[in-house]
C-alpha cells in the first residue's frame, strides 16, 4: 500500500513538474514577441491568406471565362468549315468512297465539337 501511494506522489511530482516546464517554455515565448506585436502579425497574417484565397477565387474564374472565350472563337472560325462539309455531304457523286469519306470527317468533326460542350440547335419549323 505504501508502494501504491509513493508511485501515486511520484506521478503527481513528474506531473507538476511538466506543468511548470510548459509554463516555462510558454513564458519564454511570451518573452520573445510582446502580446500587441503578436496580434498584429497574427491580424497580417489572417488577411494574408483571406487575400489569397480570393486570389485562387478570382483566378479559377478569369482560368473559367479565358477558356470559354477562347472556345467560342474557335467554334466561330470551325462552323463555316462544318456547314460547308455539310454541304458536301448534300452533293451527289459518282465516287461513294469519297462521299463516305467526307461524311466520316463531317461525324469526326460534330463529335469533336459535341465533346466540347457545343450542340446543334435545332431551328427548322420551330418557333422561338
Amino acid at each position: 500500500m505504501a508502494d501504491e501511494k509513493n508511485k501515486e506522489e511520484e506521478l503527481e511530482k513528474e506531473e507538476t513538474k511538466r506543468e511548470q516546464e510548459k509554463n516555462d517554455e510558454d513564458n519564454k515565448y511570451n518573452d520573445m514577441v510582446p502580446k500587441q506585436d503578436y496580434n498584429e502579425l497574427d491580424d497580417r497574417y489572417k488577411r494574408i491568406l483571406a487575400e489569397f484565397e480570393n486570389f485562387k477565387k478570382r483566378s479559377s474564374k478569369e482560368r473559367e471565362g479565358l477558356y470559354n472565350s477562347i472556345l467560342s472563337d474557335v467554334v466561330e472560325v470551325i462552323l463555316p468549315v462544318l456547314d460547308n462539309l455539310e454541304n458536301a455531304v448534300k452533293i451527289e457523286t459518282q465516287d461513294e468512297e469519297y462521299k463516305k469519306g467526307i461524311e466520316l470527317v463531317l461525324k469526326q468533326l460534330k463529335d469533336v465539337l459535341l465533346s466540347k460542350g457545343v450542340e446543334e440547335i435545332k431551328t427548322l419549323r420551330r418557333n422561338f
